[in-house]
């Protein structure tokens, strides 16, 4: 079943801080993160969703995935994808690769993202896409 990747709508937002939320314990299940999950709620609202540009996977729906870009230097062509998560049931269906297609589409002259060497899975599938390491 194939993801349609949309611009991001007010009603998406729960379901988004739900599915980070849930995939970065997922991704990390030997951290426990501080932060209760209505801190999540406002660091999405309050930080993340009015500096950056919001797209999700849609599969009938149903958010399954996310990225956030945002822009350097208030560029129109340069970023920095500051978010991806895939929820794990839809992982390995190429859903990733189509958001960060969508990313490198809203950035055409290039990204930048970090990342927890740690989360091997992830370096892997940026690696796969072009990103290396410093």
């Amino acid at each position: 079943m194939k993801a349609i990747v949309r611009i991001c709508e007010s009603q998406d937002l729960s379901k988004i801080v739900q599915l980070w939320y849930k995939t970065w314990h997922y991704s990390f299940p030997n951290i426990r993160h501080p932060q209760p999950y209505y801190l999540w709620e406002k660091r999405f609202r309050d930080e993340i969703l009015c500096r950056g540009e919001v797209w999700v996977a849609d599969i009938k729906s149903q958010v399954v995935g996310f990225i956030v870009v945002f822009r350097v230097d208030n560029s129109k062509t340069t970023g920095e994808l500051n978010q991806i998560f895939v929820d794990p049931i839809f992982q390995n269906q190429g859903i990733g690769s189509a958001l960060i297609n969508k990313a490198k589409t809203i950035c055409p002259q290039g990204l930048r993202l970090t990342t927890l060497q740690s989360n091997t899975k992830a370096c892997y599938f940026y690696v796969k896409h072009g990103f290396f390491y410093r």
